[in-house]
Order: C-alpha cells, then sequence, then structure tokens
C-alpha cells in the first residue's frame, strides 16, 4: 500500500512540473535591441541621416521628407526571437489632405524589406476643408475618417500652413532573421514647403520564448508514462 502511495505522489509531482513547464514556455522575454530620439547624430543604419528641428519647442527629429521619399532602418547581428515591436512618433507636417481625390491621396506606408506592410494609410491636416482620412484604418479598406484621428497631438510643433499633427505608432510581428530592415514611404505628396513628415523616438525591441529543451520535456514525460504504468500494473494484482 505505501508503494502505491508513493508513486502516485511521484506521478501527481511530475505533472505538476509538466505543467509548469507548459505554462511557462509561451513567456516571452523582450529586449529594445535600438532607439533613438535623433537629438545626436544619426548612424548609418538610416539611409537617409537628414534631420530638422521643429519651429515649436525644438524637437529633433529624422525628415523632413516629401513627395514619394522613402527612407530604411536597417539593423543585423539580432539577438535569437521571434518576434518584432516598432515603436515611434510620426510627425505629419502642414496640409496633408487624407483620401481626398483633388488634393491628394495623400498616402504613407510601412514596411518589412521582404516582409509583410505593416501600415498603408492616409493622413488630414485638412480639417477645415473636410477632408477626411484612412487612418486609423487602412487606404485600401476604402474606410474613412476626420482628419486627425487617432492623434496624439495636434498643431503642437509649430508649423504654419494647416498645421501638424503627431502619430504614437506601434506594431508588433513575427521575425525571425538576425538582419531587419523597415522602409517608411510616403506616396503622392506634395513638395517639402507643402507637405512632408519625420520621425521621432524610434525603439525596436525583440522578444523570445523561454521554450524548455525538447530533451527534458520527453524525459519529464517518460517518467511520468513509467510511473503512471507502475501503478496501474499494481494497482491490477
Amino acid at each position: 500500500m505505501m508503494k502505491k502511495v508513493i508513486a502516485f505522489c511521484l506521478a501527481g509531482s511530475l505533472i505538476s512540473i509538466i505543467v509548469v513547464l507548459a505554462l511557462t514556455a509561451g513567456k516571452a522575454n523582450a529586449a529594445v535591441i535600438y532607439s533613438n530620439d535623433f537629438e545626436s547624430v544619426v548612424g548609418s543604419e538610416w539611409s537617409s541621416t537628414s534631420t530638422d528641428t521643429t519651429p515649436a519647442n525644438n524637437r529633433e527629429f529624422l525628415g523632413q521628407f516629401a513627395e514619394n521619399d522613402t527612407v530604411t532602418l536597417s539593423l543585423g547581428n539580432l539577438p535569437v526571437h521571434n518576434s518584432v515591436t516598432v515603436s515611434f512618433d510620426l510627425f505629419v507636417i502642414q496640409s496633408w489632405d487624407g483620401t481626398s481625390t483633388d488634393w491628394g491621396p495623400d498616402v504613407w506606408q510601412l514596411g518589412v524589406v521582404n516582409g509583410p506592410v505593416l501600415l498603408s494609410t492616409s493622413f488630414s491636416n485638412s480639417w477645415e476643408d473636410g477632408h477626411m482620412q484612412s487612418y486609423p484604418g487602412s487606404y485600401s479598406s476604402g474606410e474613412e475618417y476626420p482628419a486627425y484621428t487617432g492623434a496624439a497631438e495636434i498643431n503642437t510643433l509649430g508649423y504654419d500652413f494647416y498645421g501638424d499633427s503627431v502619430y504614437h505608432l506601434s506594431f508588433t510581428f513575427n521575425h525571425v532573421n538576425s538582419l531587419l530592415a523597415l522602409k517608411f514611404s510616403g506616396l503622392g505628396l506634395q513638395n517639402v514647403c507643402d507637405e512632408s513628415w519625420g520621425l521621432d523616438n524610434m525603439s525596436v525591441a525583440v522578444a523570445g520564448c523561454n521554450i524548455p529543451e525538447p530533451a527534458s520535456i520527453a524525459i519529464f514525460t517518460a517518467v511520468g508514462f513509467m510511473l503512471f504504468g507502475r501503478r496501474s500494473s499494481k494497482l491490477k494484482v
């Protein structure tokens, strides 16, 4: 009788261990691998190192970019991971017309090079003209929202001619490669004196899972089956 109790207790303990391993397997460890507020020299990780200062509050940012400009952030030697989170402030400067077909559309995109498009949308600073925008939806969906929808700041940067807006954006996506390239683009904009954009407070973080070694799980499972088998056979005697 005592042996049956001991076997039963050991089996229960092993089940508890295996359950704990299963529950902790999905816990992700996130680590910021890149950040930049563009207050100092911009490195070669950017395809364009042009910076500017806002008229109000002297905020340094990457830009200005206009027309069909594209800027790429390229990062290498990433630690082992299975997802990436990119967060930043997008400055939408002056007379963006959103989905308007008269003066727009004014589209902005973020994509992973050789990977998914994370955002393709339009923005509008033209609320007086009734121009709508796609954000927080996508441009291709045909969704329309009032100008400034989702903006974290409105007319805080100090620009004349329809002002400005700031959007706090963050995207998480699956990624396992040691190299990462992100492409930021404007489409159909006018020149920098009329419509432009910039980036600030850039952060890139990677996350991986604490997955137990397969061999360890196999050992626990095998021992558990052995104990259950012994218990079952003895109960039949």
